[in-house]
């Protein structure tokens, strides 16, 4: 028997997800800005050289992350799902939130915690705020393209 899948609360989340990358873009661009007021242009190319390089490192991390959690979202898609897989789906998603709040916590305390200078802390910001751009992107770009497969 085929499965039916209901992608309705996905294309929510989808549409949700543009509306936060937008948010973070203007933060980014905001930041971006206030930086280049504070700091010489030296300074500012090699910030955005160390966000660049730690942008690199950090991508295949969250692609998989985000990989995985549209996987899921697919797999909760499906209509008439017993009990203990909706269950098991739950608690992936559970957990999936908790660390994606504790990685939050995580560069918001990093952030406080920074020496004073500009730089440090612009570049901590920025990668935070990429990191959940990319994210974002993934999960869309994985989730948009599992839900043409399984339509």
């Amino acid at each position: 028997m085929a499965q039916v899948f209901d992608f309705t609360r996905l294309r929510r989340l989808t549409i949700i997800h543009v509306f936060v990358q937008a948010f973070l873009l203007i933060l980014l661009v905001g930041t971006t800005s206030v930086l280049l007021g504070k700091v010489p242009s030296q300074v500012f190319m090699n910030s955005v050289i160390r966000v660049v390089v730690l942008q690199l490192i950090l991508f295949y991390p969250v692609y998989k992350l985000a990989a995985s959690d549209a996987e899921r979202e697919v797999a909760s898609a499906v209509t008439g799902l017993p009990a203990e897989e909706m269950q098991a789906l739950r608690r992936k998603r559970v957990f999936s939130d908790i660390l994606k709040g504790a990685l939050i916590i995580f560069f918001f305390t990093f952030i406080l915690r920074a020496p004073g200078a500009p730089q440090i802390q612009f570049s901590i910001l920025a990668v935070f705020l990429l990191s959940y751009l990319a994210y974002f992107q993934c999960f869309n770009s994985v989730a948009k393209r599992l839900m043409r497969a399984k339509s």
